[in-house]
């Protein structure tokens, strides 16, 4: 938690405004165990709060019938902004909605706006599963989610991170308000740079409107240091008092000159490294940030499964000088790929003949023609359809 609270400046220079955490352990309720120090997660709660950063709290269901009414309680009395609820495997949407609900309940009740966010439900719907009776299939109620976010975590379900697998995935987000994509890596070593770092954060920053940082990402994060008081602000110190002067006819002894000490050569600030992973998730979020048409434009994704290419049209709701569509290429294959894109804006009524570079993870110039879009080897490119 202190680790967090020094690093909040940093994670606003991220455009990140929660954070879900783990919920320290408490006591088993009628035992008379120690209760933890909870100091650190107030701490943060306040400072984060004061930066427009909400604090969510992670509370886990140990079973399908758990009740966590007054777990929630707890912690929303003592001004956490939200709740994650991670349900226990097996557990079916029917119980996983009378736990939410019940969570919900206290939320409502809580002073302020309250956020609950659950698990999506991974098991699949009625209508991916064409093996099962018509019958049966209409027999399965349909559950609302009572929670205002749900977290997606389907992509940790497939075979390969291939645009094979995303693609459908990612069209049917995009259609279903409320859902936060996990597409977190598995851990790596602090050192390492995984090679679908960068596409992966461009799929998670830019598809949606809300995304997922997962905290294993390699993100190198720069406490922030305080500043020491400066001159201008210490308190004026009073003159010394001059020296008494001798009277008239005093003559004083010869005093040699000794000239001041030289001043030392003062050294520039050596500038600090830069990690790329870092910058270039914060290019990302001043992107998403800046641009109307990544923020409410409406993605369409397009089949290059076969070079094993993510791409996908942002189209405004009317597309004008101002505001073009938005085309976004992700490479998840280890070799260059080059793409032609003429025929897919086409079949989409789109007119361009270029794209002009908004944003790109290599060190490359220039606009694109859309006839050959060459991306490196797991590289992003984002542009602006022009003519």
């Amino acid at each position: 938690m202190k680790a967090l609270a020094v690093r909040l400046d940093a994670l606003k220079s991220l455009d990140v405004d929660a954070l879900i955490l783990p919920a320290p352990t408490l006591p088993a309720p009628g035992s008379n165990g120690p209760m933890p120090s909870l100091d650190d997660i107030d701490n943060l709660t306040r400072q984060a709060s004061r930066e427009g950063i909400r604090v969510l709290l992670t509370l886990h269901a140990p079973s399908a019938t758990a009740d966590l009414s007054g777990l929630a309680r707890f912690w929303l009395n003592r001004g956490v902004a939200g709740l994650h609820i991670a349900t226990a495997s097996g557990t079916s949407p029917e119980q996983t909605l009378a736990i939410v609900q019940a969570v919900r309940k206290q939320a409502s009740g809580a002073l302020g706006q309250r956020i609950i966010v659950s698990d999506l439900d991974l098991a699949p719907s009625a209508s991916e599963q064409p093996d099962r009776p018509a019958a049966r299939r209409a027999a399965r109620p349909s559950v609302a989610p009572l929670s205002q976010l749900q977290i997606d975590k389907r992509a940790a379900t497939l075979p390969a991170i291939d645009a094979a697998g995303l693609r459908p995935l990612l069209a049917r987000n995009a259609a279903q308000p409320g859902l936060l994509l996990d597409l977190s890596l598995p851990a790596t070593s602090p050192d390492s740079h995984p090679p679908l770092a960068e596409p992966l954060a461009a799929i998670a920053l830019v598809t949606q409107p809300a995304a997922l940082i997962d905290s294993a990402a390699n993100l190198v994060l720069e406490p922030t240091v305080e500043q020491p008081q400066s001159v201008a602000d210490e308190p004026a110190k009073p003159a010394p008092a001059p020296p008494p002067q001798p009277p008239p006819g005093t003559y004083l002894p010869y005093v040699p000159y000794v000239p001041p000490p030289k001043p030392k050569p003062v050294e520039a600030p050596k500038p600090k490294l830069v990690d790329p992973l870092t910058d270039w998730y914060r290019q990302l979020a001043a992107l998403h940030h800046d641009n109307t048409v990544l923020r409410t434009g409406t993605p369409v994704f397009l089949d290059f499964d076969a070079q094993n290419a993510l791409v996908w049209v942002t189209k405004p709701a009317k597309a004008n000088v101002l505001t073009p569509p938005v085309v976004v290429v992700c490479n998840l294959s280890a070799a260059p790929v080059q793409l032609s894109l003429a025929e897919a804006m086409k079949k989409l009524d789109l007119h361009g003949f270029f794209l002009r570079k908004l944003l790109r993870s290599d060190q490359g110039m220039g606009a694109q023609d859309i006839d050959a879009v060459t991306v490196p080897a797991f590289g992003v490119y984002i542009g602006e359809l022009r003519r």
